[in-house]
């Protein structure tokens, strides 16, 4: 390790880049692309001394931790995959509650219904705090971190819904023995709860306060924000909006004075910007960072130590970030120097903001971990998660913006294989999922590069009602599934050819959820676009889930959401029944790959998938399935993972051609 001055720690830094010497593009396995990073979700501890990550144990995500002094590791779980279906259990987060002790969490084959446990960073006193239950659709009874309590070390508040399943209470947990102790019981229109900076509960986001009657639908999506300037104080309203029509209003926490809200809003504005609020006037106060291209807000991250504003971080094309403290802003400028052309992230901090973690990567580079210590002046080489991929044998991915056909401004991004000209490619549509509030971001994404590694080009479109560009964006996608939203699919797919980058006669489209929807919406909708599709854990029948929503007792406010979003089950049952793809199985004319997770509790594989392989069966069309009992929305399990995509790889080469022309004469293996 060296010492370093502000003008030296650029050079330095780049000196302690593991070199690449790849000169030519080579061809990946599936595992490469798809088996678990050496470790991920790094975090400091409070103190900074100490690191915890998630890591590979026996084909399973495990926790490890490791003292940073001596670079001495040790993995505190013991979690192994048995190879059968239904035992796959996997880390899915954790955090530091405090220096000693590690909580983290895990669900049971994808159904979303996290336990709660904690260890200490040595192993020892392993004990599960919470034990998840599936519950219903999108309210499995859960216990969230809603403060960690930096100044008790025995304690963490969590907000938990056993007792009401859309509406939970807040309680301070013993992260020793697990017991809980209720401080706040919701009221009954409670959806979140958030603290001040001494870990009191202030402020509260959920429904108008009906004093106890039911809400009549049209209030359902009411957002009331709720304020005590104490405490012990009486609630009162700080402000109100609609879910829908606006203006959005997100609260992100309070500032220094433990007063004052900083907040995400597009009042009097199309996207959303960064302000500060007065919750005991209801007026917005400064306007911090805005962007008129695209929403800003929700990546602020705000000092540990004394809550001020440090960087704020959106995205429009390419990741931007706004440093709004004096200090970051020349340590940013200094990371940037060191690491050029990277997007250079800290992503985690000590309390006291003496050591940082930084991420440096790039769409193509999935990127190396920093360690940078303010009292030593130094940048140091820590790891590479993903130190087998060599990012000069990966492939670009370029934001590209096209005209719908009514005339509407559509943003995406295009990655043509290393190698290869943007040509009469073999082209692979993939549209994200949500659909609402969702979108596709440019960066590293391993899905992506193994399609360009294979010789695909990969196109995302962020099609209206995508996230991220603004109220407009989304209000022209209210009960647009398979209508104006999948106009914006096709007519992406028709500008590829009409530019020359897609030839014709090679195009498949595969997504994932909502993804799945428009995937199979688009081989009923517009078959002669397409030589094969992929249908990922995709709804196939509008109603069905719509239906699905209205078989819960507790679940008026997804039932109301779902209406106003996608329709009205019964007042729309045309348009639904028109623009479900369930019910145009005839226009089919390509082979069709079905994957589905048996407890995927977003799109039911029960309501979803086995309809739609009763009606396929006896049918002339080309189709295969994969199903797997141990997975949910989306495949997490390692093993399931590398399955999946072996058969993916064979499916897309056997439609679309193993490698393209352009890069055979590229002269790529």
């Amino acid at each position: 390790m060296k010492r370093l001055s502000r003008c030296g720690l650029a050079l330095a830094a780049m000196l302690l880049i593991p070199p690449t010497h790849a000169d030519m593009v080579k061809q990946y396995s599936v595992s490469d692309f798809f088996k678990n990073s050496d470790f991920a979700a790094l975090r400091l501890s409070p103190n900074g001394e100490w690191l915890g990550a998630i890591g590979p144990y026996e084909g399973s995500r495990n926790l490890f931790s490791m003292r940073l002094e001596d670079r001495k590791a040790a993995r505190l779980t013991n979690l192994k995959s048995s190879g059968r279906q239904s035992s796959q259990r996997d880390i899915a987060f954790f955090f530091w509650a405090n220096d000693e002790r590690l909580i983290f969490g895990m669900d049971t084959g994808g159904n979303e219904s996290y336990s709660l446990f904690a260890v200490n960073r040595d192993g020892t006193q392993q004990r599960e705090l919470f034990k998840g239950d599936r519950g219903i659709l999108f309210y499995p009874t859960y216990t969230r971190l809603l403060d960690r309590l930096p100044h008790d070390h025995d304690h963490i508040l969590v907000v938990n819904n056993e007792r009401n399943k859309t509406h939970p209470d807040v309680f301070r947990l013993n992260i020793y023995d697990g017991k809980m102790t209720r401080v706040e019981t919701n009221p009954g229109y409670i959806q979140g709860w958030m603290t001040d900076r001494d870990g009191q509960v202030r402020f509260a986001v959920g429904s108008p306060n009906s004093q106890g009657r039911a809400l009549e639908e049209g209030e359902l999506l009411n957002q009331v924000s709720y304020y005590r300037p104490a405490p012990d104080a009486e609630w009162q309203v700080a402000h109100r909006t609609h879910e829908f029509d606006g203006p959005h209003f997100v609260p992100l926490g309070f500032a220094a004075d433990n007063k004052t809200l900083y907040v995400a809003t597009n009042k009097g504005r199309d996207t959303a910007a960064l302000y500060t609020f007065d919750p005991e006037t209801g007026q917005l106060g400064d306007l911090i960072v805005a962007d008129k291209r695209a929403d800003v807000g929700p990546g602020l991250v705000l000092s540990r130590k004394d809550y001020r504003p440090l960087w704020v971080s959106w995205q429009y094309e390419l990741p931007e970030q706004a440093m709004l403290d004096e200090e970051f802003a020349a340590l940013q400028a200094t990371i940037d120097a060191s690491f050029p052309d990277k997007v250079n992230r800290i992503t985690s901090m000590s309390m006291d903001e003496s050591r940082m973690l930084i991420h440096s990567g790039s769409d193509r580079d999935p990127g190396t971990y920093y360690l940078y210590d303010k009292a030593a002046g130094t940048i140091e080489f820590l790891l590479r998660p993903r130190r087998w991929i060599d990012p000069q044998d990966m492939s670009a991915m370029t934001p590209i913006r096209y005209e719908a056909r009514d005339g509407e401004k559509i943003n995406g991004y295009l990655t043509v294989p290393a190698g290869a000209e943007a040509k009469n490619l073999p082209l692979i549509i993939n549209p994200h999922g949500g659909p609402y509030g969702i979108r596709d971001y440019w960066g590293h994404r391993a899905e992506t590069q193994f399609l360009a590694n294979r010789g695909y080009a990969v196109m995302q479109m962020n099609y209206r009602g995508s996230g991220g560009y603004g109220q407009r964006f989304l209000d022209i996608a209210w009960q647009k599934w398979g209508l104006e939203m999948q106009d914006d699919i096709t007519d992406g797919v028709l500008w590829a050819i009409e530019e020359g980058i897609a030839d014709p006669d090679r195009i498949c489209i595969y997504g994932a959820s909502y993804g799945g929807y428009a995937t199979m919406a688009g081989i009923t909708k517009t078959p002669e676009l397409y030589q094969c599709a992929v249908n990922y854990v995709g709804v196939v029948d509008i109603i069905a889930l719509l239906d699905y929503h209205h078989r819960f007792r507790e679940g008026q406010y997804i039932q109301a959401w779902g209406k106003r979003a996608i329709g009205d089950r019964k007042a729309d049952r045309e348009r639904l029944l028109a623009t479900s793809p369930i019910n145009h199985l005839d226009k089919i004319k390509v082979p069709l790959y079905v994957v589905h997770g048996k407890r995927d509790p977003r799109v039911p594989h029960d309501t979803q998938f086995m309809p739609l392989m009763r009606k396929l069966r006896g049918t002339e069309i080309d189709y295969k399935s994969m199903v797997k009992k141990n997975e949910g929305h989306g495949f997490s399990g390692e093993a399931n993972r590398i399955e999946l995509y072996t058969e993916l790889e064979q499916f897309f080469a056997q439609h679309l051609g193993r490698r393209s022309a352009a890069l055979a004469s590229a002269g790529a293996p």
